[in-house]
């Protein structure tokens, strides 16, 4: 029976390790930071989120539409009460995991007045995008998140504002 137990658990972590494409590896800012936030919205649970949905109204409409290809929306949050709540290091560990020949940065923005950096990346398997990972960072927080699936970037920003991802200006 133990044999069997292992391989189950080993299969369903293969799977949420497939499922979010990279690992987070922050778990462990959450005991630092003042507030956090953690998404992790598996495909199951998109379609019944998207259940709620009104498809009458066009925003809403349009989410519904786009999550049919999502398989999952995983993003953690953290915010500190003072600078140096994370190391530079933390950010890395998550930015060398998003390689080529599947990852390609896409968008690099620096706001040097207010110490912002963006970063969207993603995820190309046979000329499809397959993913889409942002980091956010700025000296008293970090956000990173991951969309796993079939992604329309240009409708991506209907996202906005649901499952926890920030509303985009269009």
């Amino acid at each position: 029976m133990r044999p069997m137990l292992t391989l189950a658990l080993g299969a369903t972590l293969a799977a949420t390790l497939w499922a979010q494409q990279f690992k987070f590896n922050l778990e462990h800012l959450a005991s630092k930071a003042s507030d956090s936030f953690d998404v992790s919205l598996n495909t199951s649970m998109l379609r019944f989120a998207g259940k709620f949905l009104d498809s009458k109204d066009p925003d809403e409409a349009r989410v519904k539409k786009l999550i049919v290809g999502i398989e999952g929306i995983y993003i953690q949050s953290f915010e500190f009460k003072k600078v140096g709540g994370y190391a530079p290091g933390d950010l890395d560990k998550v930015r060398n995991q998003l390689r080529a020949p599947e990852w390609s940065r896409i968008v690099g923005i620096k706001s040097g007045g207010e110490s912002e950096n963006i970063e969207v990346w993603v995820r190309n398997e046979k000329g499809k995008v397959t993913g889409v990972a942002i980091l956010a960072s700025e000296p008293r927080q970090l956000t990173v998140a991951n969309l796993v699936g079939n992604v329309d970037l240009e409708s991506l920003s209907d996202l906005g504002g649901h499952f926890g991802l920030p509303k985009m200006k269009k």
